[in-house]
């Protein structure tokens, strides 16, 4: 058989046992625990009564509004208008002078509790009514920018000029492409002087630079508008002025052309062909110009202001202007004249350039052009095309702009080689925002200067802490004695009148 053994079973381990100091530490413990939650509980209570706890109550002014205005409690008068009705307060409404006046006592609506508004301006709305009334009854208004221009006309309607001041502010913040030429409208209508001027200011530095790659933009410009943009010397000009010739060859075709939907491009070409296509006069058979045409009537004050004289200062620009049937012979022959006489004046050493031009002068017959630098850095560059015999290079380097009278062409050109030549210029330049709002402006003002051969003067420098690039530049010229163009007259001989031998 076999044998069997057994061994202990084991034993679990007892825990230690624990020491009079362990127990005295334990107790320590418990207490600092005890003690610091209280502390931060005491604390979270403080913090909690000393915190100001929001709540939201009805304002004076939200009850006023909600009972008054909204639900017409006690109302005294009804305000009907574009067939809707509002239950108002005469005391309320007397904050405009339109009511008080209604409502004085020399009317004998002031004695009716209901009283209708005729509203003949297409710029106001039921909706613009509505906040334009609410607004006696708070004292903020929140306004879309959708809807400055009705809330606007609205309060103009009830003479508040609060409201107004409000609504140009949001206006002039939303200046940009798309709201411009409305906004301009809106200020000429309502006689918002500032807001006009900031307008203008807008188109002046985007006219050509923006508004080409945006046919439905440019289309909306009036003629009335167009015609201050072309004349203004502050345009800002891209290249040389023939850029403001295609700019309104285009525009003109646009116009009309209302259902044109091309692409930038193929709208430049097409309205080249366009006008190039006009057939000949059947009864005499000469040349039939656009501008000759009763088509033409709304827009020849623009083209009457534009500067051709300086659109002819290169052989392709006038080889375009003679073919696009667009501008008369007639107007081009006085133009010649005075381009003809001033180089001869030049050659001949009559005229050395103009020394002394007042700022109407020179802002009347200056050369415009401009281009856009899209980063710091060196840049060169010069206009192409005939400058009364100088090759002036414009060069920009980090923050000073400099001009150089360039003697040493490495190719054939037509220069002066007087010793000295006098120039009249003036520089601007803008930085813009987002929206194309200038945030950053610096000019040179009206300046008169002697070059000698191949010298270099500086003039402009900028502020480098404020310059934003892109950068926009602007640059006026005189670099003859300006001419007055002969001048034809029914009852007179055509005369020469110089300004400024």
């Amino acid at each position: 058989m076999g044998s069997f053994s057994s061994k202990p079973s084991a034993v679990p381990d007892s825990p230690p046992r624990e020491t009079t100091e362990d127990i005295k530490f334990k107790v320590k413990l418990k207490k600092r625990k005890r003690k610091r939650s209280g502390s931060v509980e005491r604390e979270e209570i403080e913090r909690l009564l000393s915190t100001p706890q929001k709540k939201k109550l009805k304002t004076t002014s939200q009850y006023i509004f909600d009972n008054l205005f909204k639900e017409g409690t006690d109302s005294d008068i009804t305000v009907t208008a574009l067939s809707t009705s509002w239950k108002l307060h005469k005391l309320y409404l007397c904050q405009s002078a339109y009511f008080n006046s209604l409502f004085s006592g020399r009317w004998s609506d002031g004695v009716k509790d209901h009283i209708h508004v005729t509203v003949e301006d297409p710029n106001i709305t039921i909706n613009s009514l509505h906040i334009t009334l609410g607004s006696f009854y708070r004292d903020d208004v929140t306004i879309e920018p959708s809807d400055v221009v009705s809330v606007l006309a609205a309060a103009s309607l009830f003479q508040l000029d609060g409201l107004i001041s409000q609504c140009v502010v949001i206006m002039e913040e939303t200046i940009n492409m798309a709201t411009v030429v409305k906004y301009h409208d809106s200020s000429v209508r309502y006689g918002c002087v500032q807001l006009t001027k900031l307008c203008l200011s807008w188109l002046l530095a985007n006219l050509l630079s923006i508004m080409p790659d945006n046919p439905p933009r440019l289309r909306e410009i009036p003629p009335s508008l167009m015609v201050d943009l072309v004349g203004s010397p502050h345009l800002f000009v891209m290249q040389t002025e023939f850029s403001v010739y295609v700019l309104l060859r285009l525009w003109v075709y646009l116009n009309l052309h209302p259902a044109h939907k091309q692409a930038p491009r193929e709208s430049v070409s097409d309205s080249q062909k366009y006008f190039r296509s006009l057939a000949p006069n059947r009864d005499t058979g000469s040349t039939q110009y656009f501008l000759d045409s009763d088509k033409a009537k709304p827009y020849l004050a623009v083209f009457r202001n534009i500067r051709v004289a300086h659109m002819i200062n290169h052989h392709l620009d006038l080889e375009i202007l003679v073919s696009d049937r667009l501008i008369p012979d007639s107007w081009l022959s006085s133009v010649y004249y005075t381009r003809w006489m001033s180089l001869l004046r030049i050659d001949s050493g009559v005229d050395r350039g103009p020394a002394d031009l007042s700022e109407d002068v020179f802002d009347r017959d200056s050369y415009r052009c401009g281009r856009i630098l899209s980063v710091d850095g060196q840049h060169m560059w010069r206009w192409t095309g005939f400058n009364s015999g100088l090759d002036l290079i414009i060069t920009y380097d980090h923050y000073r702009l400099s001009l150089k009278r360039n003697c040493l062409t490495e190719h054939e050109a037509l220069l002066s080689n007087h010793s000295s030549r006098n120039i009249a210029y003036r520089v601007t330049v803008l930085s813009l925002n987002d929206q194309k709002q200038r945030i950053y402006e610096e000019s040179s003002g009206l300046k008169h200067i002697s070059l000698a051969l191949n010298e270099s003067v500086d003039v402009l420098l900028l502020d480098p802490v404020q310059v934003v690039f892109p950068l926009s530049l602007s640059f006026n010229f005189c670099l003859s004695t300006p001419l007055m163009s002969p001048r034809e007259d029914a009852n007179e001989v055509n005369e020469v009148v110089e300004i400024q031998d």
